[in-house]
C-alpha cells in the first residue's frame, strides 16, 4: 500500500571591484558593466513574465489514467480519476483492475488527506509529510503546477539560469541544495522537468510527451515519472478523457470504522 501512495504523490527541486587613481575612467568602465546587466535583467524578467503567461491555466480539469509503476522488484497497474479545481483542491481515486477501490487523495492548500481502503486506514498530514518523500520545498502550489503539466516551481530573477535558447529553452533554478531543471519548446510549453537533490543524492524527473490541444489547453497524454536514488522506480501515466471541465464534484467521507493516523 505504500507503493500505491507514493504513486500518488508522484502525480505525483564574489563581486570583484577594480580600484583607479582616476575615479573617472573607473566609472567609464563601470558603465558598460552594469548596462549590461541591466539589459540581461531586463531580457530575463520578460522571457520569465512570458512563461508564466504561457503555462497551462485552465479553472478546472479532469482525466483518467491508466497507470504502470515498477520499481526493478514488483511492478502494479492501476486505473486512476483525477480532478482538480485550481486553487481547491486536486482529486484522485485509484482503482485496481478498474473495479476494486483502492485509494482516495484529496490534496487541498492546507492538507493532504489519504483513504487507504484496502487496510481500512485514513491519513491525515500536512505538507510537511512530504518530506518523507523528498526535501524540495514542495506545497500546493507546486503538486498543482504539476498536475497542469507546468514546471513545479517558476523561475525566479537572481537564481534561475538561461541554459540554451536553440530549439529548447533550458531554465536551471537553484532551489538551495536542490535544483530544477525545466525544458520547454519554442512555444514555451514545458516538455520536462525534473528536481536533483544532493543531500539525498536522488533525482526525480518528469516527461510529457503526446500533447494535444483541446480548445483552452495543450495537455499531454503520456506523463513519465522516472526517480533515481536509493531505489530506481518509474511510473508511467497514459491519459484519456481529458476534459477542462468537471461533470461532478469529488466526494470524500471517511467511513467510521477506519483507523485514523495523523501526520
Amino acid at each position: 500500500m505504500q507503493r500505491i501512495i507514493y504513486i500518488l504523490f508522484l502525480l505525483v527541486i564574489g563581486i570583484v571591484s577594480c580600484k583607479s587613481k582616476k575615479p573617472v575612467v573607473a566609472k567609464k568602465q563601470a558603465l558598460p558593466k552594469q548596462a549590461l546587466e541591466s539589459k540581461v535583467l531586463v531580457k530575463e524578467e520578460a522571457l520569465f513574465a512570458k512563461i508564466a503567461a504561457n503555462k497551462n491555466s485552465s479553472n478546472e480539469l479532469s482525466f483518467s489514467s491508466e497507470t504502470d509503476y515498477s520499481d526493478g522488484k514488483q511492478s502494479i497497474s492501476l486505473n486512476m480519476d483525477v480532478v482538480a479545481k485550481k486553487g481547491q483542491y486536486v482529486f484522485l481515486n485509484a482503482k485496481a483492475l478498474g473495479l476494486v477501490n483502492v485509494a482516495r487523495v484529496m490534496i487541498q492548500p492546507d492538507s493532504i488527506r489519504i483513504l487507504d481502503m484496502i487496510n481500512r486506514n485514513y491519513i491525515s498530514a500536512s505538507y510537511s509529510f512530504m518530506k518523507g518523500f523528498t526535501n524540495a520545498p514542495l506545497g500546493f502550489t507546486e503538486i498543482q503546477n504539476l498536475v497542469w503539466a507546468n514546471a513545479m516551481f517558476d523561475p525566479k530573477l537572481g537564481k534561475t539560469r538561461v541554459d540554451s535558447l536553440t530549439q529548447m529553452l533550458i531554465l536551471i533554478l537553484d532551489l538551495g541544495g536542490i535544483q530544477q531543471k525545466a525544458v520547454y519548446n519554442s512555444s514555451l510549453k514545458t516538455q520536462s522537468v525534473s528536481l536533483s537533490e544532493q543531500v539525498k543524492s536522488q533525482e526525480m524527473l518528469v516527461k510529457f510527451g503526446d500533447f494535444k490541444n483541446l480548445a483552452e489547453i495543450v495537455y499531454p497524454h503520456e506523463i513519465v515519472i522516472n526517480i533515481q536514488g536509493e531505489k530506481k522506480i518509474e511510473c508511467k501515466f497514459s491519459i484519456s478523457n481529458f476534459a477542462t471541465t468537471i461533470k461532478k464534484e469529488p466526494q470524500f467521507v471517511v467511513p467510521r470504522s477506519y483507523k485514523v493516523k495523523v501526520y
